[in-house]
């Protein structure tokens, strides 16, 4: 999710980033306090505005990332590995390995992000209490950032899935069901009531005059929490079905072979193109020696194609990512993913028994989908 990002730094191992929706919204944010510390202060010199509303601005951002940082820390506290912290359009997202284990997990996971939000509320009003009297810049600054932090913070705990408080609901609704399925199911209903509540009230506050962008954002982030939710909930029944099957189950046994002598235009016009195959696995007599791909052809030009075997241009099987056949279907997807890998094959003692084609798990989730099992 959410790969195109420019990073900023790391924090606790955390890499830190910005999505290129990010500028979107950080201008939106930066013009809004501008007009409105214009309106407000008629003394106030426009750069001095500008200076102040970009500050604020920059400010808020940093605070969602310390949002984003509570979770992430008691995430990491309780084992959960977390690789990256994006703000992006509609906020800020962290990444994790893997889904919480336990609903107690989920909870402080989920409320940590809060609890951030409203100490940051705290601070910045006792700080506008402190020296706030030493500038009005400052001090409208820091009560803007206190009453917005205060806002995160509150709407972040609405019992809709996938914000904090979706989770918290959904850990709640586990712990005391036992069953962590029931407690998604229920926090992605609660996530789409949240969601088409916000898409209404969005299509109300755009029938105001002069609402119009409140009602479109408001419908926006509807529109995003129930893509969010909708996409949490089949995730979480994918990989709890995908955990329980191996790579043995869906590998496919009756692997496409040629001979590592075949020439590369022989290859394409014989096997290829008749057969619609796009990888193959090479053997040497009675040894699997190592697999050609489409991609390969790249290697060489179109005029070498007639005198080079496909023994020059395959990846050597020593070279190849293999998975076993005791890997569940979630590990393989995860790996082939991370290699960027379109085939995978299955080595069991040494010897491949199968492969795993990428276009053949996507098919069978989308039939896990489809069948809701």
């Amino acid at each position: 999710m959410l790969q195109s990002s420019l990073r900023l730094g790391t924090v606790a191992g955390i890499r830190i980033g910005v999505h290129y929706t990010w500028f979107i919204i950080f201008f939106l944010i930066s013009f809004s306090l501008y007009t409105f510390f214009r309106q407000q202060h008629d003394d106030w010199s426009a750069n001095l505005a500008l200076a102040t509303a970009v500050i604020t601005s920059l400010l808020f951002f940093a605070s969602i990332i310390l949002h984003e940082l509570g979770h992430s820390i008691v995430a990491i506290a309780r084992g959960i590995r977390v690789a990256s912290i994006t703000l992006f359009i509609f906020g800020g997202v962290a990444q994790t390995e893997k889904d919480s284990d336990c609903a107690a997990t989920e909870f402080w996971v989920a409320i940590a992000g809060p609890l951030v939000s409203f100490f940051l509320a705290g601070m910045f009003y006792v700080l506008g209490i402190l020296i706030g009297s030493y500038s009005e810049a400052v001090a409208e600054s820091l009560a803007w950032l206190a009453s917005i932090n205060l806002m995160v913070a509150i709407f972040n705990l609405i019992p809709g899935f996938p914000l904090d408080g979706g989770r918290v609901f959904r850990a709640v609704i586990w712990g005391l069901s036992g069953n962590a399925t029931k407690g998604m199911n229920w926090a992605v209903i609660s996530g789409r009531v949240v969601a088409y509540a916000l898409m209404a009230l969005g299509l109300v506050v755009v029938l105001q005059t002069g609402m119009l962008l409140n009602g479109v954002w408001l419908a926006a982030i509807g529109w995003f929490l129930l893509a969010a939710a909708e996409a949490s909930g089949q995730k979480f029944l994918l990989d709890r079905v995908f955990d329980r099957v191996l790579a043995r189950q869906v590998m496919e046994r009756d692997v496409p072979m040629i001979a590592a002598s075949l020439s590369m235009t022989d290859w394409i016009d014989h096997y290829v193109l008749t057969s619609g195959q796009r990888a193959f696995l090479v053997e040497d007599g009675q040894r699997v020696t190592g697999l050609v791909t489409l991609s390969d052809i790249s290697k060489i030009t179109r005029e070498q194609w007639p005198t080079t075997p496909v023994r020059d241009v395959m990846t050597p099987v020593e070279k190849l990512h293999v998975v076993t056949p005791a890997d569940s279907i979630t590990e393989v997807f995860k790996f082939m993913r991370a290699h960027s890998l379109n085939q995978v094959p299955v080595v069991d003692g040494g010897t491949i028994i199968g492969w795993i084609d990428r276009d053949r798990l996507l098919k069978i989730l989308r039939l896990h989908t489809e069948t809701g099992r």
